[in-house]
């Protein structure tokens, strides 16, 4: 039998990859089923990988074939700023999926621009503020009036679920020009990742954490929108201390404060009855008024508690106080209300973004694409994409 053909690959460039999704050189040679030893042989130049085996390596370490052929390794393929904090999120190590979702995020983009040059319909570009104002509640009221001016869906009534508004929002971000989209469920922990922007003057992308909370999901997203906004992007958890002092804690501070205010307008907050009633009483508060109040605004009580402190209503000594008390009551009912079950249609119409799902379908139907190329898009079989088109839809939840 004739020996496979060697790759001429630099070992510089391989050991990057591998690096680059944090394996070990064994855990790799283990993932594509080699000795414990290939992978270490291969990065030494003491043995070089077939092409059949760099094609496994490009696999296990999610890269593209031609990366592996480069001179040296790149010095910037995966730069995205990094603003996590928290001590379980350490700043610049990747997981393995975390890299594969950012990598999926861009080169879903690319497809969508693909598309839209197919379908003779650049993408919409009113996501942004011009100018930009200097107040971060101006910010929030501008950015409140263009999103649901343009949302085909209508904020939800008194007795709309978490859904209604994660679906409202979604679809308002969608319509002027942004790719919503989610990590696959449990492939990227929260602790690693709450969302993460792209930011491009055409089509920049918000991705979300599928395994987090519907609540978490939509704060998120408008955080990530903020960044957009002030023409940054980046990895963040949107956990922050509003007094910091960090520069890319107090952009991430703010940004917190933005999506606070787009979601939660002082006005309404101000007039809700709950407060109003509370006003001269602010220690008051608990857990069930709290979750009350947020309700009608589709955020969780220890957001709406976040946004009594910033507008004056609560002191910094009773959130501190009960800040714990509250995320963990918010954790414990989000894990026993989660749906069970699963839905792989519902699910994948999610991570993909119902928006791109519903261009794609959309392209299909009206013969500017055929099947087969509606299905790469969406790397789903022909057979599978009424269905998810279906789940697609404006008032399906997500």
């Amino acid at each position: 039998m004739p020996r496979s053909t060697p790759a001429l690959v630099e070992p510089s460039v391989l050991r990057w990859a591998r690096e680059s999704v944090n394996l070990t050189p064994v855990a790799a040679a283990r993932k594509m089923q080699l000795p414990d030893d290939r992978v270490e042989q291969w990065e030494t130049g003491a043995s070089t990988p077939t092409i059949v085996q760099l094609r496994k390596a490009a696999e296990a370490y999610k890269r593209p074939l031609g990366v592996f052929f480069l001179a040296e390794p790149p010095a910037d393929f995966d730069a995205m700023r990094d603003f996590r904090r928290h001590a379980e999120a350490s700043a610049g190590e990747w997981s393995a999926e975390l890299h594969g979702e950012y990598r999926r995020a861009i080169a879903q983009r690319e497809a969508a621009l693909e598309l839209a040059e197919i379908d003779e319909k650049p993408p919409l570009a009113i996501w942004r503020l011009e100018p930009v104002p200097d107040d971060d509640e101006q910010i929030a009221g501008a950015a409140r009036t263009l999103l649901l001016d343009n949302s085909p869906l209508s904020l939800p009534r008194a007795s709309g679920t978490k859904y209604d508004h994660l679906n409202t929002w979604t679809a308002a971000l969608e319509e002027v020009g942004i790719l919503v989209m989610a990590t696959s469920g449990g492939r990227v922990s929260t602790t690693e990742m709450r969302a993460f922007s792209l930011y491009y003057d055409s089509l920049p992308v918000i991705m979300v954490n599928g395994s987090d909370a519907v609540r978490g999901r939509l704060f998120s997203m408008l955080h990530e929108y903020a960044h957009l906004i002030l023409h940054t992007g980046g990895l963040c958890d949107t956990i922050t201390d509003a007094r910091a002092t960090d520069p890319d804690r107090a952009l991430e501070a703010r940004c917190n404060r933005i999506a606070a205010a787009v979601l939660m307008p002082r006005s309404a907050v101000l007039t809700s009855p709950d407060v109003r009633r509370r006003r001269r009483h602010p220690d008051s508060w608990d857990y069930s008024s709290l979750r009350a109040a947020a309700a009608p605004f589709g955020v969780s009580a220890e957001a709406f508690a976040r946004r009594l402190l910033t507008l004056g209503y609560i002191n910094q000594t009773f959130y501190q106080a009960r800040r714990a008390e509250f995320i963990e009551a918010y954790q414990r009912e989000e894990s026993q209300s989660s749906i069970g079950g699963g839905n792989w249609y519902r699910t994948t119409a999610r991570d993909l973004g119902k928006g791109y799902v519903r261009r794609v379908a959309d392209a299909r139907r009206r013969r500017v694409i055929d099947s087969h190329t509606a299905a790469s898009f969406l790397n789903v079989k022909v057979d599978q994409i009424d269905r998810l088109a279906q789940m697609a839809a404006l008032s399906e939840y997500v």
